[in-house]
């Protein structure tokens, strides 16, 4: 049995309203009880993911922004990683040539920043209220930035923009995608495996205690090499591709999780 559960939130844990079921709620709380150590791994900033955190009133370590941060039951930050500042100015000055197709997304510090108000981004964070901040990405400090990404209708249209950065960047920066029409941009050698190691080895685990869901290429080292990496019926195709071997589950509109889990457990 592991006594360490991790979990992404978007397209996993949470369903397709990005609302955490009653039933996920109900089995998360009895694994609480239990005894067993619940984590959330997701690329939401922590400030969105700790209200939802709250809502279940349990103690636990979040990881954030890819792994770019991690706060412990208190709310402290206890592991942060920032893209070094003069990368940033260059690299979101790419978003100008691709500015008709990607929407530029910056986390900084305790806030969310995009230069054009997109309604529907919000509807990701209806859970929690988190929502974004106008400003202006030729003038603002580069500073505390940890995490860029850029939103498309497509994975294609995001294609190119992916291409300019790694030929540009290479091993500068960790790119990654959390959705298809998602791209990603973190500090070099930052992920959600790097940081489930170290917060695990805080309490005395290895990789091997745990058990971890996820959907999507962000979840990909975590997966890989944990005890167990259970990928969801609804996981990105090019994750499936890239771990054909390891079990899928059903469906987050479904709450597979918390029925996986419920099974697993005994609940």
């Amino acid at each position: 049995m592991y006594p360490v559960v991790v979990s992404d939130l978007d397209g996993t844990l949470l369903n397709r309203q990005h609302e955490l079921a009653p039933r996920t709620r109900e089995v998360i709380q009895q694994l609480s009880r239990q005894g067993i150590k619940f984590i959330f791994a997701t690329g939401r900033h922590y400030q969105d993911v700790e209200k939802i955190r709250a809502q279940l009133g349990i103690d636990m370590y979040l990881i954030t922004s890819n792994g770019a941060r991690v706060n412990n039951p208190k709310g402290e930050t206890i592991i942060h990683h920032d893209i070094a500042p003069e990368l940033v100015r260059p690299l979101l000055a790419l978003r100008k040539s691709f500015a008709d197709k990607v929407h530029t997304n910056v986390y900084k510090g305790d806030q969310w920043l995009v230069e054009i108000g997109d309604e529907a981004l919000n509807a990701f964070h209806k859970e929690s209220g988190f929502t974004f901040d106008l400003a202006d990405f030729d003038t603002f400090n580069t500073d505390a930035v940890q995490k860029i990404f850029f939103a498309a209708l497509t994975h294609e249209d995001l294609l190119p923009l992916a291409e300019r950065i790694q030929s540009q960047y290479g091993d500068q920066l960790s790119i990654t995608y959390s959705q298809p029409q998602c791209l990603e941009i973190m500090a070099p050698g930052v992920c959600k495996g790097t940081a489930l190691a170290e917060v695990l080895a805080l309490k005395g685990y290895t990789l091997a205690d745990a058990i971890a869901f996820g959907d999507g290429m962000n979840d990909l080292e975590m997966l890989r090499d944990v005890g167990k990496g259970v990928l969801m019926g609804n996981a990105d195709p090019m994750l499936v591709k890239s771990l054909p071997n390891h079990e899928r589950t059903g469906n987050c509109n479904d709450h597979a999780v918390a029925e996986y889990l419920a099974k697993l457990y005994q609940l």
